[in-house]
């Protein structure tokens, strides 16, 4: 007769539920060996041995600017005051107290601070007289003429201009190890479902029949002897009994099994981000083959970073 606890207690729970989380478990520990092996093959070089030596270092050479573009610069000048002098008017030296020698066209404004020494000059016209006169003398002198002032001491002088420098560069080559530039699979099962179901169907079946069979025969004679008679009687009869019984039990199981995997790919262990810090610290650019003379003109063609 079918029973359904004891077909329930009959399923192999622990190997099937089991069995998927050992899947998981052995997922997780290839994966953590795929880790290694990429860290091992890919990160660092191995001697003749087979044994780590040093970590694998990607070259890139570039362009280094050492000394930027400088446009040219024109002619120009400069106020320059070796001596304010002492007790000197302002508004009188700025209504044209004052002399440029051989320039009356140059306007100047001058400042004079508390203890009337001159303490700025700005010139406010005839600049380019100014200029045309710079260019045959290195300076133009200021007198200042006022009642009460005197000592100042103040000249124009003429600021050269530059030609155009190009920009300077140095070939330099950046060492950079490949394992800070390429990210490393650490793949984490971070969640696993599992749902199993399980449908057990029941068939049972019973049948009963029976079958009586009787069969009889008679038969008579009888003869004549003097008064009297005698006779002889035959019966046969036979009686048959047939039973028959049939049980049929089925019982059927279906399994489902759903397993729900989620990965991610989870941070670096502390050990390795250590390594990876003291790797990004000896990324250190350098001359490109010593070369102290690798100068190219501003416009010029250059090559990018490349890896070597």
């Amino acid at each position: 007769m079918f029973n359904p606890a004891e077909e329930m207690s009959s399923i192999a729970f622990d190997k099937i539920i089991g069995g998927a989380l050992n899947a998981v478990v052995s997922a997780q520990n290839n994966s953590s060996l795929t880790t290694v092996d990429f860290i091992k093959n890919v990160g660092f070089q191995n001697d003749e041995n087979g044994n780590t030596v040093k970590p694998v270092y990607v070259d890139f050479k570039y362009p280094k600017e050492v000394a930027p573009y400088r446009a040219a610069t024109p002619d120009s000048y400069r106020v320059e005051i070796t001596g304010g002098g002492k007790g000197y008017d302002e508004d009188e030296l700025n209504k044209g107290g004052y002399t440029v020698d051989g320039l009356p066209e140059v306007k100047l404004s001058f400042t004079v601070d508390s203890n009337g020494a001159i303490s700025a000059v700005n010139i406010i016209g005839g600049e380019d007289k100014l200029m045309a006169k710079l260019k045959g003398q290195d300076s133009v002198n200021v007198t200042a003429k006022t009642a009460t002032g005197e000592g100042a001491n103040i000249a124009i002088k003429k600021v050269a201009g530059s030609k155009a420098t190009p920009a300077k560069f140095q070939d330099m080559t950046l060492q950079v190890p490949l394992l800070t530039i390429v990210p490393i699979p650490f793949i984490r099962v971070a969640t696993t479902d599992i749902e199993l179901n399980v449908k057990i169907n029941s068939i049972y079946n019973s049948s009963n029949t029976s079958d009586t069979n009787v069969d009889a025969s008679v038969s008579a004679s009888a003869k004549k002897k003097g008064f009297f008679f005698s006779g002889n009687i035959n019966m046969n009869a036979s009686v048959s009994h047939q039973q028959k019984k049939s049980t049929t039990e089925e019982v059927k199981k279906e399994y489902s099994l759903n397993i729900k995997i989620h990965a991610v790919q989870d941070d670096l262990p502390a050990g390795m981000s250590r390594i990876l810090d003291v790797l990004e610290e000896s990324i250190v650019p350098k001359l490109s083959g010593g070369n102290e003379a690798g100068e190219k003109e501003a416009g010029g063609k250059e090559e990018g970073g490349k890896a070597a």
